[in-house]
This record gives C-alpha cells, sequence and structure tokens, in this order.
C-alpha cells in the first residue's frame, strides 16, 4: 500500500497490490545529473555491503533468481525462460548445481553490463553488484559476450534462443518469446524481460559512472528506455529488487529505477514526454473540496486519468516539506486528501504535487 504520513487520509483503493508495491516518486522535481547524484548518494551500495564474488553468485541463484516449476526449485535462464533445477533442495552449492544440472544447457552469471566495459576487476563494487547480474544459460552468456543491446530486424537475425533451443533459422510462430543474436554486432532480449534488462543498464549507468563505459552505452539508451516503457515493473522484479537489497545493505538498496517508473525519463530523458510511459496522464487537476483558509480540517481532491505515480508533500512558507502525504500509484479517478489543522501552525502552506509529468501547488492558510 502507498505509504501514509502526518495528514493524509487517502480514500481512494489502488488498481493492484504489486503495482502500489513497486511504484512512487523519488526525488519529485530533480532531473537529468542532479538526480542521477542524488540517486547515487541515496542507493548506491558500498565495497563492503557487496557478497563476494563467489557468494553473489550463489546468492543470484539462490534465492533471489530461484522460482518454483512443477513442484521443483531451480533457476530460470534470463534470456532464454529455460529451467535447470537444483540438484538438492535446498541447494548446498546453488550455482555449481545449476550449472552442472542443465542437461548441455548449463546457467551461469550474465553480467548484463559486460564486465569488459567496467573499468575494474572481480573484487570491484560494479562487477559484485547483484542489480545487474542475471542467470543465463552458458552458451548465450557467450555469444552475447560484450555485444550493446539493440533492437535486430529479423531479416538480419543470426541465431535465436528460446528454453533449450539455439537456431539459424528463424521461429514460424511466438516470436516474441526468443531472445536475438546478430553475429559482432548486437543481442536482443526476449520481449518479456527487456524491461529487466533495461532497468539494470540505467542502474548501472547511473551508480557506476567513473567505472562504466558510458560512451559504449550511449547508443544503447534510447532503445532501452523503449524497452522500459513497453515492459512495466511485474510483482517477481520487485521482489528481486527487495532480495538483492537485503544482501546488499538492507534500506535503500534497491534499485530506484525498480521502485519509480518516472525515473529514466527524468534522469536520463529530462523533458521528454513518451505515450508509452506509465505515469503520463492525460489529464490532471488538483481541486479544493473544504474552506480556505481552514482551522480544524480541509480537502484536496486530486483528480488523474489514469494510473499514476504520485507524489504529494505540504510544505511551509519557507518551501521546507512539513509531511510527505503521499507517495505510491494513484488510480484512475478522484484521490480525497484530508488535512487536519490542529497538526499545524496557523500560517501559510502550500500543497505539491508531482504526478507523472506534471507538477501543481495549492496554497492554503491555516487560520489563526
Amino acid at each position: 500500500m502507498p505509504r501514509l504520513f502526518g495528514l493524509l487520509f487517502a480514500l481512494a483503493s489502488l488498481s493492484s497490490a504489486s503495482a502500489s508495491q513497486t511504484q512512487q516518486v523519488l526525488f519529485p522535481g530533480e532531473t537529468g545529473e542532479t538526480l542521477q547524484a542524488s540517486l547515487r548518494a541515496a542507493y548506491k551500495p558500498t565495497s563492503g555491503q557487496l557478497p563476494s564474488s563467489s557468494a553473489g553468485k550463489d546468492l543470484m541463484m539462490y534465492p533471489i533468481w530461484t522460482v518454483d516449476e512443477g513442484g521443483g526449485i531451480g533457476v530460470q535462464d534470463v534470456y532464454t525462460g529455460w529451467f535447470v533445477a537444483f540438484q538438492n533442495d535446498p541447494p548446498g552449492n546453488a550455482n555449481q548445481e545449476v550449472f552442472n544440472n542443465g542437461a548441455g544447457n548449463g546457467l551461469n552469471q550474465e553480467h548484463v553490463w559486460p564486465r569488459s566495459r567496467l573499468n575494474g576487476s572481480s573484487s570491484a563494487t560494479s562487477e559484485r553488484d547483484l542489480h545487474h547480474l542475471f542467470p543465463s544459460r552458458v552458451d548465450v552468456n557467450s555469444d552475447r559476450g560484450s555485444l550493446p543491446f539493440a533492437d535486430i530486424d529479423d531479416a538480419l537475425t543470426t541465431r535465436w534462443y528460446a528454453d533449450g533451443v539455439e537456431t539459424g533459422t528463424a521461429p514460424t510462430s511466438d516470436r516474441d518469446a526468443y531472445s536475438e543474436l546478430r553475429t559482432g554486432v548486437a543481442f536482443e532480449p526476449r520481449e518479456s524481460v527487456k524491461g529487466d534488462v533495461a532497468r539494470a543498464m540505467f542502474y548501472v549507468a547511473t551508480m557506476y559512472p567513473s567505472e562504466a563505459d558510458l560512451s559504449w552505452f550511449a547508443s544503447q539508451e534510447r532503445p532501452l528506455y523503449e524497452w522500459h516503457n513497453a515492459d512495466r515493473v511485474d510483482a517477481a522484479e520487485f521482489d528481486r529488487t527487495v532480495a538483492i537489497a537485503s544482501s546488499q545493505g538492507g534500506t535503500n538498496r534497491e534499485n530506484p529505477f525498480v521502485l519509480d517508473s518516472t525515473l529514466v525519463r527524468r534522469a536520463f530523458f529530462p523533458g521528454t514526454i513518451i505515450d508509452a510511459e506509465a505515469g503520463a496522464p492525460n489529464e490532471l487537476a488538483i481541486q479544493q473540496h473544504g474552506p480556505n483558509p481552514f482551522r480544524a480540517a480541509t480537502r484536496l481532491v486530486l483528480d488523474v486519468s489514469a494510473p499514476t505515480p504520485v507524489h504529494a508533500d505540504l510544505l511551509d512558507a519557507r518551501g521546507r516539506t512539513v509531511s510527505v502525504l503521499y507517495n505510491g500509484l494513484a488510480p484512475a479517478g478522484p484521490l480525497e486528501l484530508a488535512l487536519e489543522g490542529h497538526f499545524l501552525a496557523p500560517g501559510v502552506y502550500s500543497v505539491r504535487v508531482v504526478a507523472g509529468e506534471a507538477v501543481l501547488t495549492r496554497r492554503l492558510v491555516r487560520a489563526r
């Protein structure tokens, strides 16, 4: 559920539990490099908070990426969906078990941002950060190598990968389930994980600008942004980022791009509005439904045309935050905010609402 602070009573229900968990507005009003710096300061783990390279591989396989398939527990390759069961339940050495038990298609650790594009070593923070380490079939991992991500024209695809299959012939059905390789040029993940990949890439670019090869990343930014918009955060991705955070320092160690769907645009494409991006409502209004000036209480109603990440706070006359009123996914339709005056000293206040692309304010006066 959205967090409730101080003076807010949100009377409208949320559209879904997973959406309310995953969507909030971080650092409202900030954009570009300023926002990236704020995200780094708040969310980047220290080297001492990260597991060792070997421990991280085991944690990645169990429990972070562990799934239950047909009553057996194991791991799915992010690029193909190929499932490998653990040899033991629970596994004794998770990373080794899914490598050995893959019947020719074992799994290993894929650096979504390739190690060769990071200025570090196996002990460097950027290379051990679990937010961009995904399980992958060994052969697919090898074929992708350090190639950039891109949308590949099917006519130019040289290899297709799905489940345990690798073929040079274009599939006749369900092509969205296949990852694609254009040998020596680019790699394209299957459609259902493109957003996961994109958010991992933007995370590395933000957290490790001095280690990551940003010139290599530059040509990928726009397609990755489109992947982020097309493949939204689901409950599984949200659960993974929370699990990773608990292994990398706990509080504020999630991938923030998973928590806030507006961050990619605000941090890398400030001023850009893409119709596909959730959180850019067609209509937004805030109305006064109670007295102003007020003493005991007053009401404001926020109205959005589509489910939208909303951050609302109450500011004093000097622009300082008195209370965070709302931080979560607001449902389509009216959302009522009830402010109780006995918490406030007499004076001038304002409610600031950041909702998707829009920022609205409403001046309020607490009477004596």
